[in-house]
């Protein structure tokens, strides 16, 4: 298999045996198992609602940044299945799982929909930015985490700004892409500008002021679907649980997982989740009680996204494995014919 000769695989492995270890080092593991054993089964089921929609309204947010050239039914099912592949490989292979996916079913050129894919991550990232700054005031943490915010929020805008720069200004910018094809004789120029187009065309929404308020937001409700799912998992440890908490568990979380870690986020995950309770709010989470609670949330978050994976595959009629060696290869193969599916969701 390619991905066990990949240094990068082996990297993200040592990683999340790493921060498993730092997770576990000092829990009693009679007292996990008694506090996961006591959680309250009514408010883990108000999670899983609430994890479930906010998929479903990242899948309309979806629908609207493609300008509504495809259904919902296969925006969530092609979401679904990019979360079924992060979940069972490394390295992030979701999202070009779920662009290969869509692309097939919408018919539309496949740099445009990564270019709607790239405007997503942005908006999550500003998104989780916003939720740090609400957060922040009510609470002490680490010099650390406050900068890593301003990062990655320096970083989605400069992102978002060249973005803009290059839809803005497209005639010069495929100037500069035809330029440098020039410069590098290996690269099939022609092919390289048609994507590039394809590309630009996909960020054309970033210039319509009304689309980028109705994803804005769609985004925001999404995030609040998610913040609410912490929140009842929370809930089901302790009732006196707030929703800052909830909030800061998922920014913290939200940053960690870019980093290279082994399929489903295993190890980074749990770490990041435990410190994110204990550190700032240390009074009330201790060791095991926040490591309980993290398992709980990657718990709920990995079985519900993974079984609408495995539904999306099967009502789209499509093979794992052959999608599986698509993305590996990192090259758009023909995928086997989805049948018709008449439903919606």
């Amino acid at each position: 298999m390619s991905l066990l000769r990949s240094w990068r695989f082996w990297l993200g492995f040592a990683v999340s045996l790493l921060c498993l270890w730092f997770a576990l080092r000092r829990v009693p593991l009679g007292e996990l198992a008694r506090l996961l054993a006591d959680t309250n089964p009514r408010w883990l089921l108000t999670a899983v609602i609430m994890q479930l929609l906010a998929v479903i309204t990242r899948a309309r947010r979806w629908v609207v940044i493609l300008g509504k050239k495809a259904r919902l039914a296969d925006c969530f099912r092609a979401l679904s299945i990019g979360y079924l592949f992060t979940n069972v490989f490394p390295l992030m292979l979701g999202e070009p799982a779920r662009v290969i996916v869509m692309t097939e079913r919408s018919q539309l050129p496949v740099m445009q929909v990564a270019a709607s894919a790239l405007v997503e991550r942005m908006l999550d990232v500003m998104t989780i930015v916003l939720a740090l700054l609400l957060t922040l005031p009510w609470m002490k943490v680490p010099a650390l985490v406050s900068r890593a915010g301003v990062l990655f929020g320096g970083i989605a805008l400069a992102a978002f700004t060249l973005s803009l720069l290059a839809v803005r200004f497209s005639s010069h910018s495929e100037w500069l892409v035809r330029w440098f094809c020039q410069r590098l004789p290996i690269l099939p120029a022609e092919g390289v500008i048609a994507r590039w187009r394809e590309l630009v065309n996909g960020l054309s929404l970033l210039t319509r002021r009304d689309l980028v308020a109705r994803v804005a937001g769609w985004s925001l409700v999404t995030w609040a679907f998610s913040i609410a799912t912490f929140w009842c998992v929370l809930r089901s440890f302790r009732p006196d649980s707030t929703v800052v908490e909830a909030a800061f568990m998922l920014v913290a979380l939200s940053l960690a997982i870019t980093v290279p870690s082994s399929p489903g986020f295993v190890g980074v995950f749990q770490l990041v989740g435990q410190q994110a309770l204990v550190l700032p709010f240390g009074s009330k989470y201790d060791s095991a009680s926040a490591l309980a609670i993290t398992m709980t949330v990657h718990l709920v978050y990995y079985l519900l996204t993974t079984t609408l994976g495995v539904i999306g595959l099967w009502r789209l009629g499509e093979s794992f494995a052959r999608l599986g060696r698509v993305v590996r290869g990192g090259h758009s193969a023909s995928l086997a014919t989805p049948r018709e599916v008449t439903s919606s969701t």
